[in-house]
């Protein structure tokens, strides 16, 4: 498969950037809740301390681990990993472009959720079949919401290839953010908030195992397997936030490699990541967990305004 010069470099950057840039979001949503709260917070690099820390300490490993537990923490991260490569944040066609659509992301990150599971059962641990279970339960109302968003887009561009949705926002400009847009970014929004573990569907901060559901698949792991593992949580964050950002808001992507337009792509990509950091910060200081028997509501809700929004789409074209 034949890769132009501007694909390359574009996606070059991009890699850098999110393999990089991941570990620092955290940072940068536990600095605000912890402003929020009139607290000082940790440093804003405390998720590299921490990466580095657990890659330093020796394992310790549950009697009933098997080969599961040792090679699950590396498949994640070469699936999330993999994602985020096939979705466009600093040039409108992504790094691996031509690899995979809006529906093999969507798998990918379904694969990741499994094999974060099946880790968690394998150690034996109450918690970690507790937990599995929760976000498993969570995970099959989530993806069809995530399914049904993007389908306005799919539909308004009549492909599933993320680097034509957002070539096709980027030449739009604000025309692109029509009524029925709106609706299934907003259906995406929620959907991404349950996919990323945080309030109103979990507490990332909570060790309470009568709240916790992606805190409980990872109290078994310990050493590298922990950094691997938060980690892939991390990059999880990025490809989220990217996605949203390239069927919804792909506004500042670059199509060339002149050098304005690749400084653009940059700070506006760093800029969409740290405003999804944000506002997941803010939801966190700003709402409660919502019990888990009215989370099936709330992702009800999300796929019925994302049916809505591709209603629109198809009967009442912008």
């Amino acid at each position: 498969m034949t890769v132009d010069t501007t694909t390359l470099v574009l996606g070059l950057a991009q890699a850098a950037l999110v393999l990089a840039l991941a570990p620092l979001l955290l940072g940068v949503t536990k600095r605000v809740k912890a402003r929020l709260a009139y607290r000082r917070g940790a440093p804003l690099l405390q998720p590299y301390r921490d990466l580095a820390k657990w890659w330093r300490k020796t394992p310790v490993e549950s009697e009933a681990a098997s080969v599961i537990t040792a090679l699950a923490p590396a498949g994640i991260v070469a699936t999330v990993v993999t994602a985020s490569l096939l979705v466009p944040l600093v040039g409108s066609r992504p790094p691996l472009d031509g690899w995979g659509d809006v529906l093999v992301v969507i798998g990918l990150l379904a694969g990741a959720r499994f094999l974060m599971a099946l880790a968690a059962l394998d150690a034996g641990s109450a918690f970690g079949g507790m937990g599995s279970s929760r976000d498993v339960a969570i995970a099959a109302l989530v993806e069809p919401a995530l399914l049904l968003a993007v389908a306005g887009a799919v539909v308004a561009v009549g492909s599933t290839d993320l680097g034509r949705i957002a070539g096709v926002g980027l030449v739009s400009g604000v025309h692109w953010l029509t009524p029925s847009m709106l609706l299934c970014a907003a259906a995406f929004g929620i959907a991404a908030v349950a996919e990323t573990g945080h309030e109103p569907f979990d507490n990332p901060d909570t060790h309470l195992e009568l709240t916790m559901v992606h805190e409980g698949m990872l109290l078994e792991a310990s050493g590298p397997r922990l950094a691997m593992l938060t980690y892939a949580a991390e990059v999880r964050l990025v490809v989220v936030a990217s996605l949203f950002a390239a069927v919804f808001l792909p506004f500042g992507m670059a199509s060339d490699l002149a050098p304005v337009a690749v400084v653009v792509a940059l700070v506006t990509a760093v800029a969409k990541l740290v405003a999804a950091a944000v506002v997941l910060a803010l939801l966190d200081a700003g709402l409660a967990k919502l019990r888990i028997l009215a989370l099936p509501g709330l992702l009800g809700f999300a796929s019925t305004i994302a049916l809505i929004g591709l209603a629109a789409r198809l009967w009442l074209p912008a």
